[in-house]
């Protein structure tokens, strides 16, 4: 499968003010990274020593957009605490995910996935986040949305 333009990070200015997680600014320019099998253990050893939500979702899953705000917050309240949140995005097109990392100002990593790696996975259900602890080892897989005080208390788990 083709890889689009990597870009790897997004970079907001500021979170939106607004319980909606929405902001009134224009559309940051993006391309996503897609990514297949394998990219998890790339993950695990890139971010090796900070605990590390792996976040699936898609722009269409309501519970996906409902905790997404919860996310960009949580990220940075705790980016510079080694802790990092990878979004994954199961959309069937990269373009969907753009639109949505647009619409929510996400400021974490996220990058596209082809069919291998939500079925490598297991991923039945989204949002799925999976959290792996500083060693990189599984600490926890939750099928669901997560809320700001969980994300909180899972940043604060290892330290």
């Amino acid at each position: 499968m083709k890889r689009l333009l990597v870009v790897l990070f997004v970079l907001v200015m500021a979170i939106s003010c607004g319980d909606s997680g929405k902001s009134n600014t224009p559309a940051v320019d993006i391309n996503i990274e897609t990514v297949s099998a394998g990219f998890i253990e790339t993950l695990k050893e890139r971010h090796k020593g900070k605990v590390m939500i792996v976040n699936f979702f898609a722009s269409w899953c309501p519970p996906c957009r409902g905790e997404t705000p919860d996310f960009t917050k949580a990220y940075a309240k705790h980016k510079d605490n080694d802790f990092i949140i990878i979004g994954i995005s199961l959309d069937k097109k990269p373009e969907d995910a753009v639109k949505f990392i647009n619409e929510f100002n996400v400021n974490y990593p996220v990058y596209h996935s082809d069919s291998s790696l939500g079925s490598e996975m297991n991923i039945g259900t989204i949002p799925t986040s999976i959290v792996y602890k500083p060693d990189g080892k599984l600490f926890d897989i939750v099928v669901g949305p997560l809320t700001a005080k969980e994300l909180d208390v899972i940043a604060g788990s290892f330290k």
